[in-house]
């Protein structure tokens, strides 16, 4: 057989369409919100291309960038954060890969496509637009892979709509495949539901990695720092969000006997570093076995003499 430089044009057109197909888990997305982030993505680079070649750039990189790397994958979202500080309509070329990657020369390698696909969506939520969200909750309804996963249930939990935190909340306290990622993507949700879930994620006892990320979400959630932030939490819920961060984070501690996880837990509680937590401790030690006790005088010990906290 005679292959023809047609055939080899429609073999690598629909290697291409393939490929740019099973990019981003958005094919939940209706045609309607499709449509208009289409007009929106045109409308914006009409007006200022600048940002949407940048990330086309970035995108036409990434195997590149990704032999860079010096662990599991390239800080993609670092760099997408830094190219695109400041310019205008930086959260629609963003999404343009992920609606629309055929459009783009998309990364050939699988650590390069995974970093890239999570720097992008990490990345666009920073934005906090609700706008976006019919995307990012594509992604958590269809998305398989963990990061994909991850990153879009950060950027929802930063949108922080009451039904989005209600979803993800089910989720997190749901097992399956997914429920890990959202798990540890919900430390970026900042509202008293999402803290609540982790709670009782925490009293679900995981262990492993699995208990690992449900406190560094809690830790990222209730830190101190992050809820004096401008605008991080509603004003009424930053309080409760704190507290009950640091009771459950507190309460895998006390449960565990894996040290790498009661070392997470620590981590956690001196970076929520709540008021409460010295009476609580007092309080589980007074009926605590002589092992735990002792692990307990040696958290509070730290907890009072705490790294983190922030001195006027």
């Amino acid at each position: 057989m005679r292959i023809t430089t047609s055939l080899i044009a429609a073999i690598v057109f629909v290697a291409s369409a393939a490929q740019a197909e099973t990019f981003a888990s958005v094919g939940g997305l209706d045609t309607n919100t499709s449509a208009r982030l289409q007009t929106s993505i045109a409308q914006a680079r009409a007006r200022d291309a600048t940002a949407f070649d940048a990330v086309r750039g970035i995108v036409a990189h990434a195997d590149a960038l990704d032999h860079k790397r010096r662990g599991r994958f390239f800080p993609m979202t670092a760099v997408l954060r830094g190219t695109l500080r400041g310019r205008a309509n930086a959260e629609l070329a963003l999404l343009e890969p992920l609606i629309s990657p055929e459009r783009f020369t998309l990364p050939t390698s699988d650590s390069a496509r995974i970093a890239l696909r999570a720097g992008l969506i990490e990345a666009a939520g920073d934005a906090k637009d609700p706008a976006a969200a019919p995307v990012f909750r594509s992604i958590v309804a269809s998305g398989t892979e963990f990061y994909e996963v991850r990153a879009a249930v950060e950027a929802l939990g930063k949108i922080g709509l009451d039904a989005d935190v209600a979803m993800l909340a089910r989720l997190a306290t749901t097992s399956s495949a997914k429920q890990d990622a959202v798990v540890t993507g919900l430390g970026m949700c900042r509202r008293v539901g999402a803290a609540r879930a982790l709670e009782a994620v925490v009293a679900q006892k995981p262990t492993g990695m699995n208990a690992v990320h449900v406190v560094r979400s809690l830790g990222a959630m209730g830190s101190a720092w992050g809820l004096a932030l401008p605008n991080a939490a509603p004003a009424l819920e930053a309080p409760a969000i704190r507290d009950t961060a640091a009771r459950a984070a507190l309460a895998m501690f006390v449960q565990t006997a894996e040290p790498d996880v009661r070392d997470a837990a620590a981590s956690a509680l001196l970076e929520i570093d709540a008021p409460s937590t010295p009476g609580a401790i007092d309080a589980i030690k007074s009926t605590a076995p002589a092992d735990l006790a002792a692990a307990l005088d040696a958290l509070k010990t730290r907890i009072a003499h705490n790294p983190t906290r922030t001195r006027s």
